[in-house]
């Protein structure tokens, strides 16, 4: 890939990215994310990293995609919805900044996820209806 005759080097895997010391990108939600909440929780997460002084850990240049199994001591992000609920109900940072929003978004999801989990797809049908 190439800007005005420029090599670009592009990785996909940066989750926060500092193109310029007076800004940031926060590449980890995806199209998914609900607007109005990603912002306060980004801003109560990074208030509370400074007011705590909290290691983030050393940065990481790699491609998490292909060298990810090299580190396997980095922190990990939530395989579905239900683990991603869980830890924001452990969340006290994010229930203390969103308040009240917090108990009646984790109801409406826990609904959202059991009747999700209610289902059985297609490859549970054929592998363990039969035996």
């Amino acid at each position: 890939m190439a800007v005005t005759g420029m090599p670009v080097r592009v990785s996909s895997t940066h989750m926060i990215r500092v193109p310029e010391g007076n800004r940031f990108e926060l590449r980890l939600a995806d199209g998914a994310v609900n607007p109005y909440l990603k912002p306060p929780g980004v801003l109560a997460a990074g208030q509370d990293g400074m007011a705590q002084a909290r290691d983030p850990g050393p940065r990481l240049d790699i491609n998490m995609y292909t060298d990810g199994h090299t580190m396997p001591n980095a922190k990990k992000l939530p395989l579905n919805l239900l683990d991603a609920l869980r830890a924001l109900e452990g969340s006290s940072v994010l229930r203390e900044a969103l308040g009240s929003l917090v108990p009646a978004y984790l109801k409406l999801k826990y609904v959202e996820w059991n009747d999700y989990a209610c289902h059985l797809t297609q490859w549970e049908r054929d592998t363990t209806l039969d035996c």
